[in-house]
């Protein structure tokens, strides 16, 4: 189970990661403190409203993602289970005629399907 989104949280406001990228490479060009004194200009000169906009949806759709993620992992585990009961009543047949048997009440009946 695994997802992934690139999300960053700075001053209670989530900016999704290229718009840090772009910061981060302008102040690296900027140099050391003048980087410090130049980042409000630089925030400031981006559209804050619509990036933090943008970090919301992609935090939703990394919790998205998250929920789908482990309904797919139960999912997947119930189904797995499902086999193994299956399996254990096929197993306990003891000659070929009782499998066939078996096999021909599990066709049947409704209570070993997994829908």
């Amino acid at each position: 189970m695994g997802f992934s989104a690139a999300l960053y949280e700075g001053d209670s406001v989530v900016h999704s990661m290229p718009v840090i990228a772009s910061v981060k490479a302008r102040m690296q060009k900027s140099g050391g403190a003048a980087a410090a004194a130049n980042q409000e200009s630089i925030f400031e000169s981006s559209d804050l409203a619509s990036n933090e906009i943008k970090g919301w949806k992609l935090l939703f759709q990394a919790i998205g993602k998250g929920i789908t993620a482990a309904a797919d992992w139960i999912d997947r585990k119930a189904r797995d289970a499902h086999y193994r009961q299956i399996e254990g009543y096929l197993s306990q047949a003891t000659d070929h005629a009782d499998l066939e048997r078996r096999l021909r009440d599990l066709e049947r009946s409704n209570r070993f399907t997994y829908d």
